[in-house]
C-alpha cells in the first residue's frame, strides 16, 4: 500500500535540490558531456556554447546556502528563516523555471490579457529547416515575427470590427 506524504504548509520547508536525480545526473555527467560534445553532437546541434557551462554551474549552486541567502522575517509573528538565492535559469533549472512560468502567467492575466476569447496557435518547423535554427538562434526571433505577421493579417481579414486589435504572446519551445 502506498503511503501518503504529509506536508505541513504552515511551516517553511526549504527545497533540497541536491537530493533530486536530475541534480545528481547533471553533477556527475556534465563534464563527460562537454568532452564528448564535439565528436558526438556538434554536427547535429552546433558547437558547445560557453554559456552552457555558466548555466550548469549556476544550476549546481542554486539553493545552496553557501552561495548566498537572505534572512526573511515575518512582520506579524516574528518568525525567521533563511531564503537561499536561486540561479534564475529558465528551462534548465526545474524550480526556477516553474517559478518564472507562474509569474509570467500571472503577469499576462493581470496586465495584458483582456476578458475576451483567446486562441492558441502552435507552429512547428519542418525537420529539414531545424538545422538552420540550431546554428543561428537569432533566426527564431525572425521566424516568430513572420508567423505573427501572418496571424495578424488573417485575424484582421476575418473580423468585421475595425477597432479590434489582435495581440500575441509568443514563446519558442525547443526540444
Amino acid at each position: 500500500m502506498a503511503q501518503i506524504a504529509t506536508h505541513n504548509f504552515d511551516v517553511y520547508q526549504p527545497r533540497k535540490p541536491k537530493a533530486s536525480a536530475y541534480y545528481k545526473c547533471v553533477e556527475n555527467r556534465f563534464e563527460d558531456l562537454e568532452r564528448a560534445w564535439d565528436d558526438m553532437y556538434a554536427s547535429r546541434y552546433g558547437f558547445w556554447r560557453t554559456y552552457a557551462m555558466t548555466v550548469i554551474y549556476k544550476y549546481l549552486d542554486c539553493g545552496d546556502l553557501h552561495m548566498g541567502f537572505a534572512r526573511v522575517c515575518c512582520e506579524n509573528c516574528g518568525q525567521e528563516y533563511l531564503q537561499v538565492f536561486s540561479c534564475k535559469r529558465r528551462q534548465f533549472c526545474p524550480s526556477c523555471h516553474q517559478k518564472r512560468v507562474i509569474e509570467y502567467r500571472e503577469w499576462l492575466l493581470t496586465n495584458v490579457l483582456k476578458d475576451v476569447p483567446h486562441q492558441q496557435w502552435v507552429f512547428s518547423t519542418p525537420k529539414r529547416l531545424r538545422i538552420y535554427f540550431f546554428f543561428d538562434r537569432k533566426l527564431l526571433a525572425k521566424l516568430s515575427i513572420c508567423a505573427w505577421k501572418v496571424i495578424k493579417a488573417y485575424l484582421r481579414s476575418t473580423v468585421s470590427d475595425y477597432n479590434a486589435v489582435p495581440g500575441a504572446s509568443i514563446a519558442v519551445h525547443l526540444r
